[in-house]
């Protein structure tokens, strides 16, 4: 593993045997640590990677920022080591960044994913807004207190100011690539895409999240789970329970 891509990913259970990789992105102010039970439930079928943005956890000395470009070589790095398929799964402002990740690649000719998964984010091109945008623009004590709302924030991590501290560079960076973000059209991707959408959601519609079917020319699968906003953690059974039976059509199972 090259220093780039060790920055970047995180593997704490590798798995050469598995038949496919799978790349996990964090919703906004989260680490990869979000993503810690995932490699137990999917062995075998996947090895699980989770993507490490700066600014938190392992990485937290340094500035809260997405470098898109960075990431993208990294990735590329890391699947031109290994022929196994692989999938991106992004939850939230994850599967926005994924989206993203998945158009840099393919502008620079490189080596795409088998499946883009994604969860708990409404389709990139719609402007219909939810309870997450415009946070950034937020004093910090009012932001905090509207993800700690959301369910973003466990409310021990707010009522601690030093984890606060560490916490607020990472939530106003990613809210604010929310917040900035416009879309810019292209073709639609050559890749299938699963989306994800929380029965008890009430940022994300199921409609918004039916919409990424516009966005692949490769296929469309759509899942309701159980649970609100933060599913995968509410209903992470049957969110895991999903996703293997899906990366196991992509190990050829």
């Amino acid at each position: 593993m090259t220093t780039l891509t060790a920055r970047w990913f995180r593997c704490p259970r590798p798995a050469p045997h598995a038949a496919a990789r799978l790349f996990c992105l964090p919703y906004a102010g989260a680490g990869a640590g979000v993503f810690h039970p995932w490699p137990a439930a999917l062995a075998p079928v996947a090895e699980v990677h989770g993507v490490q943005l700066p600014g938190r956890e392992n990485r937290i000395a340094e500035p809260a920022e997405l470098d898109l470009l960075e990431l993208a070589a990294a990735l590329a790095d890391a699947v031109d080591s290994d022929a196994r398929p692989y999938a991106l799964y992004g939850h939230s402002l994850g599967s926005r960044i994924a989206f993203e990740l998945i158009r840099e690649l393919r502008r620079d000719g490189q080596r795409l994913p088998d499946r883009l998964y994604v969860g708990a984010a409404r389709a990139p091109h719609l402007v219909a807004s939810s309870g997450f945008d415009g946070l950034s623009r937020l004093p910090d004590d009012e932001l905090v207190a509207r993800v700690v709302a959301g369910g973003g924030v466990p409310e021990v991590v707010a009522e601690e100011p030093e984890l606060l501290e560490l916490l607020l560079p990472a939530l106003r960076a990613d809210f604010t690539l929310l917040d900035d973000y416009v879309y810019q059209p292209e073709e639609p991707l050559p890749v299938p895409i699963t989306a994800f959408s929380g029965t008890l959601d009430p940022s994300v519609s199921m409609e918004q999240m039916a919409a990424w079917e516009e966005l692949t020319a490769a296929g469309f699968a759509l899942h309701r789970v159980e649970g609100g906003h933060f599913f995968l953690q509410d209903g992470e059974a049957e969110l895991l329970a999903l996703l293997s039976a899906d990366l196991m059509t992509l190990g050829g199972a």
